[in-house]
């Protein structure tokens, strides 16, 4: 057998540390940093607790708030215009995955020119991204996409009419800073939805294909502290270990899911580009199913989940009936009806997930009546 693993970036862990920051920034040799946010983040005292720690540094900071919760090509050429306007030498991204992702994105646009489905995931687009990239140093504000140690950035774009994932290692941020105190604010739904992303990935991780014990590893241990501090975390937002459990549950999650995701994901990423459904809920509603599903042909490793998820009942069921009382637990709807998706959307997703290239580490072989079952089952 013959593997090759590559394990994340330089990480800067715990409460504080954001305070070292600017000097992250320089050691990189930033001097004129992007900050990039979001328009809700900015509505938090945040962004400007981070441009003082960047001014108190002795940098000069501008800022990007333009980023949706799906974030956008024309979001990311806007964000590209907003570097080159201010003569950036560096990104800072700031706040939950749609930021971070954004950033990563920018990074590609300030000497990549092609349009951004050209970089797809899908279509070996990694390939095209090549050259100097300017540094990146990541902040996440939520326990949820890990996407501050993830080699990945997912783009809605218009011309396709769907998410696309682009990839490369290049992609990966120089420092991750995460600091579980910037998390406190969050509140109880977005600290839900936000933490169930963060265990979709590390179970999705463990049941994809390929071989990479270690990374099966993290996952197993992701699972738990996710249905560990979840629970917490969402009902007293400012309990210490719970944050910091599920911060290091999220970036667990985005270190094991190198090996792969599968339909879970798949499934979610059209239901917030076509019926609007946050990510983290989307995941949340679909795991259960994905469970089911994927139990057939993999019940060895459903078996070992059940357990990490709560479940004395090691079966397809007992893993997704754990998924379904975290849910109620933490507060989340259960069915997509709840979340404003109609059955005449279903064809429309399916054919979405189909183009999804998740699923393409999915345990099992994903066909499209497949995935127009699984919306059913869900609605």
């Amino acid at each position: 057998m013959k593997a090759r693993f590559n394990y994340p970036t330089r990480i800067l862990f715990g409460r504080g540390v954001i305070e070292d920051l600017a000097a992250e920034v320089w050691a990189l040799g930033g001097r004129r940093p992007l900050l990039v946010t979001d328009s809700g983040l900015m509505k938090t005292d945040i962004p400007g607790r981070i441009e003082k720690i960047l001014k108190d540094g002795g940098l000069d900071p501008a800022g990007f708030s333009d980023v949706s919760p799906n974030p956008t090509n024309r979001q990311v050429d806007a964000g590209a215009a907003a570097f080159s306007q201010h003569r950036a030498d560096c990104i800072v991204a700031l706040g939950g995955g749609s930021p971070l992702d954004a950033g990563k994105a920018i990074q590609i646009r300030i000497h990549h020119k092609e349009p951004f489905e050209e970089y797809d995931d899908l279509k070996g687009g990694d390939t095209k991204i090549t050259g100097e990239l300017p540094p990146l140093v990541a902040v996440p504000t939520t326990a949820g996409t890990g996407s501050e140690v993830s080699r990945s950035a997912v783009i809605s774009i218009a011309s396709v009419d769907r998410k696309v994932v682009l990839f490369s290692p290049r992609l990966m941020p120089q420092v991750a800073v995460c600091d579980p105190e910037l998390t406190y604010g969050l509140p109880p739904r977005i600290t839900a939805e936000t933490g169930m992303d963060a265990l979709s990935h590390n179970l999705e991780a463990y049941l994809s294909r390929g071989y990479h014990p270690m990374a099966d590893a993290i996952a197993m241990l992701g699972i738990c502290m996710a249905v560990d501090n979840l629970p917490v975390a969402v009902a007293n937002g400012q309990d210490v270990e719970a944050r910091q459990g599920m911060m290091m549950a999220a970036t667990m999650g985005a270190t094991a899911f190198q090996k792969g995701l599968g339909v879970i994901h798949s499934l979610a990423h059209p239901l917030s580009s076509v019926a609007g459904v946050s990510h983290g809920l989307a995941n949340a509603i679909m795991m259960p199913h994905a469970l089911r599903f994927n139990a057939q042909d993999a019940p060895d490793r459903v078996a070992d989940v059940a357990p990490a998820l709560g479940s004395e009942d090691v079966s397809g069921e007992g893993a997704a009936r754990a998924v379904l009382d975290l849910c109620r637990q933490i507060g989340l709807p259960t069915r997509l009806s709840e979340a404003g998706v109609t059955e005449s959307m279903i064809p429309k997703l399916t054919e979405k997930a189909m183009q999804d290239g998740c699923h393409t580490c999915n345990p099992r072989e994903c066909k499209p009546e497949d995935m127009a079952s699984l919306f059913t089952a869900a609605l």
